[in-house]
């Protein structure tokens, strides 16, 4: 049984497929904290203050309870859709569920339905393709945490998951940057190459303004894909959009 943080169709608001209308299945547990980002959330378990990213909910699982769903539940979400979407496994971190058999089943079923499947990922959990041939066929936002993210770089870069992905299925990096961070990306590119998106760190509409036009600079000046965050534009800081 798979734990499901939250499920909700909305637009894509990062990255390569930003503006497409997606459905998103967040799914619970994380390997990383990244309390460098600074979001903020009260645990209702607690009482205590959870430091982290925007997806706290995902990563301090023992502060939340969430409900379980199995081959049958995960796919009776995507059955009541009115039109077909993007299906989007995010997170947490999505790839630590990868050996579910529950979650290879409701891909083998999006897949044979002709919906394309699209991770989120962080890029540290080494996925063997030979084993696990049904992930060849997702595509992969990949966001390696950069030193912002108060994560240790042992923690945070793992060069045999990164070569595994872009080897195996279409991938695709997708940094959050504030725009002084050229030599992180290219040190993660030396590791393995790839496509690269850049989007302004931005937890709400105000830092996301105060970041946006120094990030698209930045691509511009070295060549990268400058992505905004659409979810934060339209609905600041407001979850489940």
């Amino acid at each position: 049984m798979i734990s499901v943080v939250e499920h909700f169709a909305s637009i894509q608001g990062e990255g390569k497929f930003q503006g497409r209308y997606s459905f998103f299945i967040r799914l619970a547990g994380c390997n990383l904290s990244c309390k460098g980002f600074g979001c903020e959330m009260k645990s209702p378990k607690t009482g205590e203050i959870l430091v982290g990213c925007d997806t706290i909910r995902a990563v301090a699982i023992k502060h939340f309870d969430y409900p379980k769903f199995d081959f049958v539940g995960l796919k009776n979400l995507v059955e009541n859709l009115k039109f077909k979407p993007i299906i989007v496994l995010t997170g947490g971190e999505p790839l630590l569920w990868h050996k579910d058999v529950d979650l290879q089943k409701f891909i083998a079923w999006l897949l044979e339905r002709e919906y394309e499947v699209h991770f989120e990922t962080n890029g540290t959990v080494f996925v063997d393709f030979n084993q696990f041939e049904i992930y060849k066929k997702c595509k992969f936002a990949i966001s390696p945490k950069l030193a912002i993210s108060g994560e240790p770089k042992s923690k945070r870069l793992n060069q045999k998951a990164l070569k595994s992905l872009f080897a195996n299925a279409s991938a695709f990096y997708k940094f959050v940057v504030r725009g002084d961070e050229l030599d992180e990306i290219r040190e993660i590119l030396a590791l393995q190459n790839g496509e690269v998106w850049c989007m302004p760190l931005g937890k709400n509409i105000s830092e996301l303004n105060a970041n946006a036009i120094n990030v698209a600079n930045f691509c511009i000046n070295h060549g990268f894909n400058y992505s905004d965050r659409l979810h934060i534009r339209l609905w600041n800081d407001k979850e489940g959009v």
